[in-house]
């Protein structure tokens, strides 16, 4: 069996609307228990933005590679707000787990890594500690996110093997 080539990707935003919000990290993961963050400075600026990003854009237009989100929509409107195209196969963790147990009122991140990965993760309140997303310490971002890639990775492979077994 040829081995596809995944590439885990989560942001994190000042808020929830692509439309007034911004990224302002974009954590991404090919290896389980390792993730890199990259924190965007200038998060504000769409352009310098999607210029710091340069470096990364060929992986994300790369069609040979699968990408992988937990709640895809949401990061493909951010990404698509910045000029981003992202190619090649889109797999979405919280769509398999929806496939695996539909009756399952919610399918969010922290809840389903607890369920099949036995794993309690912080909430992102918790992360948060009362500040604002901007205002968390570099190092405690990077944490959060390479946690949430990690996450959305183990999950990719549980949530595919338990799939292909039903």
């Amino acid at each position: 069996m040829n081995k596809k080539k995944i590439l885990v990707i989560d942001l994190e935003t000042t808020g929830l609307d692509p439309f007034k919000d911004n990224i302002v990290s974009v954590a991404v993961s090919v290896e389980k228990g390792k993730g890199f963050n990259i924190v965007l400075p200038f998060y504000k600026n769409k352009a310098q933005v999607k210029e710091f990003l340069q470096p990364i854009l060929p992986i994300l237009e790369d069609e040979t590679i699968t990408k992988v989100f937990h709640n895809a929509k949401f990061d493909l409107k951010f990404f698509h707000q910045y000029g981003i195209e992202i190619k090649g196969e889109i797999i979405d963790t919280m769509i398999l787990d929806y496939l695996l147990n539909p009756n399952r009122k919610t399918h969010g991140l922290k809840e389903i890594s607890e369920l099949h990965l036995q794993y309690h993760q912080i909430s992102f309140e918790e992360m948060l500690n009362g500040r604002v997303i901007t205002e968390v310490p570099k190092d405690e971002l990077t944490k959060y996110a390479c946690e949430d890639v990690d996450l959305t990775l183990q999950l990719y492979y549980y949530l595919t093997q338990q799939l292909n077994h039903n």
